[in-house]
């Protein structure tokens, strides 16, 4: 990559991230430091997880985001290497606390013999001689390896502590060179790497220019960004589709309506339909319709609604398109989508259709969103050769959300959601495909007689379908349900 490409990467990335990206990855790193500093030797499962969302804590566009090094530090992870405290304690001890070059040794010793430091990978160790001195060292990750490649032309790899001196070196090198302070090094070199590759055919990133930011989605849909990243990442750089599935009332058509939003180039762009057992091929593609004349009742070929908007987005290429499926499971899919199947993982290629033996595809920039239910239908029970050409999104029940939505309303009774809503979810369980969501509470004014209605009229008969084989149990649950929403109103 030339000079001047990688100086138009690093006013790209400040500009995405902000003037406060530097400071807030200061200040990040000074908080894991002190954090270290505090649990060294006593780290268990659950401070290794905190320590791993302390190291992923940044700011972008002016909010906290905890991605930085995502999946590097993620908490299944950060999980795995809490699966063994001592070892951890002990390594990150010797990593820590040692002299610098003997620390480097331990580091080269980790890489030479992996099982020495399980789970660790290459980045926890480099991330460690990092905070102890970010000008030295550098962290090593494939993001930042394969981005330091693309400018030198060199190849890196964490094998020893040569490996390693070397890399860091080379990265000092091109920090100087294009002055790039270390806190902001990992950012643009991922950008550089994704520059320099970017993928062809049907998995070609798309340009977004829709309406709502990512920020902007999180915020009204009360979810962390760094999930929404991720949703449209998977989206236009991958398939571009997807299904929301979850329970009843965790959000899911909300939710794609939002990401809608983002997606498409304008609302006018957004198209709903929803399925149900009398939905068919040719109201979403193409069939024969009824069409009164004055030469009496005749049969016309008419498009479905998937196939007018493959239309209007084959005539604006640079614009977005959406279509959102609502229950998508209601209907018989394989019967609906026909030769769908073949077009959406094949974008820009075409087949003739059965009615008006046009050949037609679907426009690279078309996505599609479904939601579905998995209380009504088991994901599972998709059809295989639809299941892999859809992204699967979960929703589930989630506190954080039913909080943050409260929170932003100041609610006088956030306690009572979330208190009828923490019983209901740990009775029912947590991970059970019929455990109610949390847009169930997510009713203004909640008080002891709101509250009452959805348990009785909403939630109660929705469990006791499930539940008819455990009539006592639904009973005790009612109860307490009862019980609760009176203790604490």
């Amino acid at each position: 990559m030339l000079d001047s490409e990688t100086a138009a990467v690093v006013d790209d990335v400040r500009g995405n991230f902000g003037p406060e990206f530097v400071p807030a990855r200061v200040a990040a790193e000074d908080a894991v430091r002190r954090y270290i500093e505090e649990n060294r030797g006593q780290f268990d499962a659950e401070r290794i997880v905190a320590l791993g969302r302390l190291i992923n804590r940044h700011a972008k566009a002016g909010q906290d985001r905890y991605d930085r090094f995502t999946p590097g530090f993620t908490g299944a992870i950060m999980s795995k290497l809490g699966s063994d405290p001592a070892t951890f304690n002990h390594m990150l001890d010797r990593l820590w606390s040692e002299p610098i070059d003997e620390a480097v040794a331990t580091l080269g010793a980790i890489y030479g013999n992996r099982p020495l430091f399980a789970h660790a990978g290459s980045s926890l160790p480099s991330f460690l001689l990092y905070l102890r001195d970010p000008e030295r060292f550098g962290i090593c990750m494939n993001a930042t390896m394969s981005g330091l490649a693309e400018v030198t032309g060199a190849r890196y790899k964490a094998r020893s502590p040569e490996d390693y001196d070397r890399f860091c070196t080379d990265l000092r090198a091109w920090r100087e060179r294009h002055g790039v302070v270390p806190q902001e090094a990992d950012a643009v070199l991922t950008a550089i790497k994704r520059a320099a590759t970017p993928e062809t055919g049907p998995a070609e990133e798309v340009a977004l220019s829709g309406g709502f930011t990512t920020e902007e989605v999180a915020a009204r849909g009360y979810l962390p960004v760094e999930q929404v990243d991720r949703w449209v990442e998977a989206l236009t750089i991958g398939m571009r589709q997807a299904v929301f599935h979850g329970p009843p009332g965790t959000g899911k058509t909300h939710v794609a309506r939002l990401l809608a939003r983002h997606l498409a180039s304008s609302p006018d762009h957004i198209e709903l339909t929803q399925f149900h057992p009398a939905y068919s091929y040719e109201d979403f593609i193409e069939g024969l319709r009824p069409d009164e004349s004055q030469t009496g009742l005749r049969y016309a070929v008419r498009d479905g609604v998937f196939l007018q908007l493959c239309q209007r987005a084959a005539k604006a290429p640079d614009q977005t398109f959406v279509m959102i499926i609502d229950e998508l499971n209601r209907a018989d899919l394989a019967a609906v989508f026909g030769e769908l199947l073949y077009l959406l993982e094949y974008r820009g290629a075409e087949v003739r259709l059965p009615y008006s033996q046009r050949r037609v595809s679907v426009p690279r920039n078309v996505f599609l969103l479904g939601t579905m239910n998995t209380a009504d239908r088991s994901l599972a029970m998709l059809d295989f050769a639809l299941r892999r050409r859809f992204n699967a999104f979960p929703l589930l029940p989630d506190e954080t959300v039913l909080a943050n939505w409260a929170q932003s309303r100041s609610m006088d009774n956030a306690e009572l959601a979330l208190g009828v809503f923490r019983l209901i979810r740990d009775r029912v369980g947590p991970d059970a495909p019929v455990s109610p969501g949390h847009s169930y509470w997510m009713t203004e004014a909640l008080d002891a007689a709101a509250a009452e209605r959805v348990w009785a009229y909403q939630l109660r008969p929705y469990l006791a379908e499930y539940w008819f084989e455990r009539p006592a149990e639904l009973s005790r649950l009612d109860a307490d349900v009862r019980a609760l929403i009176g203790e604490l109103t």
